[in-house]
């Protein structure tokens, strides 16, 4: 009996080591990244609670301003050692907030469209990880109206951006290319990285309907996060959170 005891004993312990291992395998092997309009206009508080709460490890955001940053240095500087702001026009503004020390940015000027990209590289433990933060042109006239010519259009100015934005990574690095794309799953630039470079699109994998943007009545999934094939992606979901006409996005990434 004192034997089947030990036994027991032995065994258990030997399980929660085991738990342990594979819990401390599974962060030391992923990465979760937050995608976010968090829009020009809309400046709350509320979004430092909202990032958090979701505690991505890295947060790319469209459309920050200075108002913005101050909020979110001030909210969420503990939590993310590494912060960094670019400003442009009204809204062509981008946010990193990473925990892991980013080892080179890469501001990139958009030759075709309206807003620049920003390419980072962030370094966790032994691995280097390149992201990409991009910003889409909207479907509008350069008065920003609506217009029949420009919609119908921005599938191919969208392939043209990602074009020279992606001309600047490492292929030899695990990619991810995040951001406001203004085009849904099927749109010509998603298609375009899909079959032209071998992106996998992290949303479309978990979730086939939940929408990415709302404005009165209009629904569109417009927001993505795509991976090249050095990461598998383990999870992707919206959070249905903020007062913007976005949500946010999140993706969980394992490398291969």
């Amino acid at each position: 009996m004192e034997l089947l005891l030990h036994y027991r004993f032995f065994m258990k312990n030997i399980i929660s080591v085991l738990l342990l291992s594979f819990c401390f395998f599974v962060k030391a092997n992923t990465i979760s990244l937050l995608t976010y309009n968090v829009n020009y206009s809309f400046i709350n508080k509320d979004i430092v609670s909202i990032l958090d709460s979701i505690n991505a490890d890295v947060v790319c955001l469209q459309e920050t301003n200075a108002k913005w940053e101050d909020i979110l240095r001030k909210g969420l500087k503990n939590k993310y050692p590494f912060i960094q702001f670019k400003h442009y026009g009204t809204a062509g503004g981008l946010a990193i907030l990473s925990k892991y020390p980013i080892i080179k940015s890469d501001y990139i000027k958009n030759q075709v469209g309206w807003f620049p990209a920003w390419a980072i590289t962030i370094k966790k433990d032994k691995d280097s990880i390149q992201i990409l933060n991009s910003h889409l042109k909207p479907g509008l006239t350069r008065k920003g109206r609506i217009g029949w010519n420009a919609y119908f259009k921005a599938g191919e100015v969208h392939i043209n951006e990602l074009d020279q934005f992606i001309k600047i990574l490492d292929p030899r690095l695990p990619t991810l290319v995040l951001g406001d794309f203004n085009e849904g799953d099927k749109g010509k630039a998603m298609k375009w990285l899909r079959d032209e470079k071998g992106y996998k699109d992290a949303l479309s994998i978990y979730d086939k309907r939940s929408k990415t943007w709302r404005w009165v009545i209009l629904r569109g999934r417009y927001d993505h996060i795509v991976s090249n094939n050095k990461l598998l992606c383990i999870k992707a979901m919206v959070y249905k959170l903020g007062k913007s006409d976005h949500f946010p996005l999140l993706g969980i990434f394992e490398l291969k």
